[in-house]
C-alpha cells in the first residue's frame, strides 16, 4: 500500500485529526497520507471557520503528505454528493486505500448497510417517504432499518453514517479503494468543549466567543498551535454574524423565481423562504422554515446556495460528471516523487492562474464556483484587512521539506 486517502474538513484541525494521521503513520509508515479537504465552504452549509490555505498548512504540520481541495460543488453538497465527489477524486488520483473515523468500526456491517442503500427497493421506499414529508436523512434511515434491522447502531451515529456513504460511493462507481476504519474518539456534534479530543463544533463555538483569550494548548497539536494563534490574532477567521447577515440580504434580494432555480429549492419552498426573509434575522427565518421535511442541515446548505447562486442544473451536472481536476493546496518532500510520477486521470493543478485562464465549459463552472466560495468566505473574515478578494490567484501550494 503506497497511498492512503483521508477525506476531511479540518474545521478546524484538532487533536482528534492529528490522532488519525499519526495512527496511519505508525501503522503504514511507507504510505503517503493524501488528504482531500473541503475548501472555503463545508458540507454542513457554512463557510469554513479558517481559510483553506491555513487549514491545508496545518494538515501538513500534523502529518499529511499532500492536501487536495475538494471542489465546492461537492464539498457543499448533500452527504451523498460530498462522499461521491471525495471518493471519485481519491480514486482518480490513484490512491490505494482510504481511512475514515467512525463510532462503529465493524467494517462488514457498514459495508452491508452501504450495499443495501443501493438496493432498488430501498430507493423506492425512500421516494415514498420523501413524498410523505420526511427529509432525506430520515427517509434513508427508515428505509434501511426496514430491510437491515441491525443497521440501527450505525445509523444513530453521524460519522458511521458518513462512512456508509463513502462505502456506498465505492459500490456505486466500482472504485478500487480499500477502506480502513478507525474508532472515532470524540462526538462530532458535541457542543461541550473537553480537553480530550474535542469536537470541531465545540471548538468553533469556543473560538468564536473567545478568540483573544482562548487557551488552546490542549486542543491543537503542538506544531500547529502557533499558526492557529497567529490566524486568530490577525482576525483571519469567519465572523458568523457577517455571514448570516449576507444570507439574509441575499434572501431578500433574490426573487421567488430566482430562488426556485437554486439547488434543493422547489416544491414551493421558495415562497416560504421569501416570507422568512421578511423576518428581522436569518436566525428567526431558519427556525420558521424548519420542518419535518427540511432539516437544519439542509436549510443551511440552501442558505449557502443563495449566497453562492448555486443552480440546481449545475449541481446536477457536477454529480453526474464528478471532479474534473485536483487542485494541490500543499505537499511535503516525501510526496514530491509521487507528484512527478503519479498516474492521476485528472489534471493535478499546482499553478492556479494559468489553469483558470485556459479552462472552459463545465471545468470553468467548477473553477468559478470554487473562487466565489473563497471570496465570500474571506468577505466574512473578522478583520477588514483580511477580506481581500481574488486570493486564489495569488496562492502558491505550501511545501514542507
Amino acid at each position: 500500500m503506497n497511498t492512503i486517502g483521508i477525506v476531511a474538513e479540518y474545521n478546524p484541525l484538532h487533536m482528534g485529526h492529528a490522532y488519525q494521521l499519526s495512527y496511519l503513520a505508525e501503522r503504514w509508515p511507507q504510505a503517503l497520507r493524501i488528504v482531500v479537504m473541503s475548501g472555503s465552504f463545508v458540507q454542513r452549509g457554512m463557510p469554513a471557520f479558517f481559510s483553506k490555505y491555513d487549514r491545508a498548512y496545518w494538515a501538513l504540520l500534523a502529518g499529511a503528505d499532500m492536501v487536495i481541495e475538494l471542489p465546492s460543488l461537492f464539498a457543499l453538497g448533500s452527504a451523498e454528493i460530498f462522499s461521491a465527489g471525495a471518493m471519485r477524486l481519491l480514486a482518480a488520483l490513484g490512491v490505494d486505500a482510504f481511512c475514515f473515523g467512525s463510532e462503529v468500526t465493524n467494517l462488514d456491517m457498514l459495508t452491508s448497510i452501504a450495499e443495501a442503500a443501493n438496493n432498488a427497493s430501498v430507493n423506492e421506499r425512500i421516494r415514498e417517504l420523501l413524498k410523505s414529508g420526511h427529509f432525506y436523512g430520515a427517509a434513508l434511515r427508515q428505509a434501511l432499518l426496514e430491510i437491515v434491522p441491525h443497521a440501527d447502531e450505525a445509523l444513530n451515529h453521524p460519522n458511521a453514517t458518513l462512512g456508509i456513504e463513502y462505502l456506498r460511493a465505492i459500490d456505486t462507481y466500482g472504485l478500487s479503494l480499500l477502506p480502513i476504519v478507525i474508532e472515532r474518539q470524540s462526538d462530532y456534534n458535541s457542543t461541550s468543549l473537553t480537553e480530550s479530543l474535542p469536537s470541531a463544533s465545540a471548538l468553533r463555538n469556543y473560538l468564536q466567543a473567545n478568540p483573544s483569550t482562548a487557551s488552546l494548548a490542549c486542543y491543537f497539536p503542538e506544531d500547529v498551535l502557533p499558526s492557529v494563534e497567529n490566524a486568530l490574532s490577525l482576525g483571519r477567521y469567519v465572523n458568523m454574524q457577517r455571514y448570516y447577515d449576507m444570507v439574509h440580504w441575499q434572501s431578500r434580494i433574490l426573487s421567488t423565481a430566482e430562488l426556485s432555480q437554486l439547488t434543493d429549492f422547489g416544491e414551493g419552498l421558495e415562497n416560504a423562504w421569501k416570507k422568512g426573509a421578511s423576518l428581522p434575522s436569518w436566525f428567526l427565518a431558519r427556525h420558521q422554515l424548519k420542518s419535518k421535511r427540511y432539516s437544519f442541515s439542509r436549510l443551511d446548505r440552501m442558505a449557502a446556495y443563495t449566497v453562492l447562486r448555486r443552480s440546481a442544473a449545475l449541481q446536477k451536472k457536477a454529480h453526474q460528471h464528478g471532479p474534473l481536476y485536483a487542485r494541490l493546496l500543499g505537499f511535503t518532500g516525501a510526496a514530491r516523487d509521487w507528484l512527478r510520477g503519479n498516474d492521476s486521470t485528472l489534471p493535478l493543478i499546482q499553478k492556479w492562474a494559468p489553469f483558470v485562464r485556459h479552462s472552459t465549459g463545465l471545468v470553468k463552472d467548477y473553477v468559478l464556483a470554487d473562487m466565489l466560495a473563497t471570496d465570500i468566505q474571506h468577505a466574512c473574515f473578522t478583520a477588514e484587512a483580511m477580506r481581500l478578494g481574488d486570493t486564489d490567484y495569488r496562492f502558491t501550494p505550501h511545501y514542507l521539506a
